[in-house]
């Protein structure tokens, strides 16, 4: 499938999220995935993913994940020095503001012209694995995939650990009932 890519910038509470894009060319509307990255933000692997994606038939995008912090195009090197920017930025980071970039995100994608309503899902790699798990707890999104989630047995995401674990048995065990 041929494919359109664009990036934006999505309002939030603070800076904008600068998002990377990917979309089926063709007309309709397609379910949509939330992209989350690792530490290194928006590098070739995660645009490729996004491509690849829409490629299969999904409005794929990918958030700078600490655009409170770096400025918007920011793509962490992958090497040792880029790694402890990475995770220094995580650091640097309170959960709920993740949680409110998540949201303002989700929001943007679900209003996409080529998203189909009620078509939302979360995926993620490592950090962003984290955050795609943290993302199911949103009434909205209707499946997540999370390569290799950090810290989701322990709640160690960022500046404030939050057991994210718990949250979502504890929503599973509600539903279920």
């Amino acid at each position: 499938m041929v494919v359109e890519t664009s990036y934006v910038d999505i309002p939030t509470d603070a800076n904008p999220m600068r998002a990377f894009v990917a979309a089926p060319q063709a007309a309709g509307r397609f379910p949509a995935i939330w992209c989350y990255s690792d530490i290194f933000q928006l590098t070739g692997p995660m645009l490729r993913s996004c491509v690849r994606l829409a490629g299969y038939g999904f409005v794929a995008a990918a958030p700078e994940i600490y655009h409170r912090i770096e400025p918007p195009g920011t793509a962490i090197s992958f090497d040792d020095a880029g790694r402890t920017r990475g995770l220094e930025d995580a650091a640097k980071t309170p959960v709920a503001d993740f949680d409110r970039s998540c949201r303002a995100g989700l929001d943007w994608l679900a209003a996409h012209p080529k998203t189909a309503p009620g078509k939302l899902g979360a995926m993620g790699f490592c950090i962003g694995g984290h955050l795609a798990f943290r993302a199911a707890l949103q009434p909205d999104v209707r499946a997540t995939v999370c390569f290799y989630g950090t810290g989701i047995h322990n709640g160690k995401l960022a500046r404030t650990p939050t057991p994210v674990l718990s949250r979502r048995l504890q929503k599973s065990a509600a539903n279920s009932s």
